[in-house]
């Protein structure tokens, strides 16, 4: 998280990712029509003292092509919370998550969509809204238009909710793409 309009244009949390896992590929008639991951990950945002926040988790995850420019993603993970300063991270951050993605037939435009449920009986999502305009058609860089509503968004403020929107520049895999 980047504070763009302050005056040294410091970071405000970076958070990191790391995983790693198994992926089978789907193939029904010669073809890909999804994916199955079976992950363990461990997201942090690498600092010390009060501003520490991290956790772990086995995830499983699955993607399925409906069509050349649609496909649909779910997800789910069986928690391990191992910091002391974010035990309730489970309400705000989420047990699974769902949403599709769509590319135009000629590539330059992607949206996506993703609801993440946080803990609870009731009707409570994170939702993140991306849509991306192919810069070169032979690249993969995309500048992205980005909207977050919910709790969760970044480790430091994991329990605060944020409504923002965003614009930037990603990079991106042209295949069953995280983002």
């Amino acid at each position: 998280m980047w504070n763009i309009f302050e005056e040294s244009l410091p970071f405000h949390d970076l958070n990191f990712n790391p995983g790693i896992g198994l992926q089978k590929l789907i193939v029904h008639k010669g073809k890909v029509v999804g994916s199955a991951i079976l992950m363990l990950e461990h997201e942090s945002n690498g600092r010390d003292g009060e501003a520490s926040r991290s956790w772990n988790k086995v995830s499983l995850s699955g993607r399925a092509l409906v069509d050349p420019q649609f496909i649909v993603h779910a997800k789910t993970w069986i928690p391990i919370v191992d910091g002391e300063n974010n035990k309730d991270i489970l309400k705000y951050s989420g047990i699974f998550q769902a949403g599709a993605q769509y590319l135009s037939t000629n590539g330059r435009w992607v949206a996506d969509v993703t609801f993440v449920k946080r803990k609870g009986w009731n009707l409570n999502f994170n939702t993140t809204l991306n849509v991306g305009y192919r810069i070169r058609q032979r690249d993969n860089q995309f500048i992205m238009l980005h909207f977050y509503d919910g709790y969760g968004e970044n480790m430091l403020d994991y329990n605060k909710y944020h409504c923002r929107l965003r614009i930037g520049l990603l990079i991106r895999p042209n295949f069953f793409s995280e983002f």
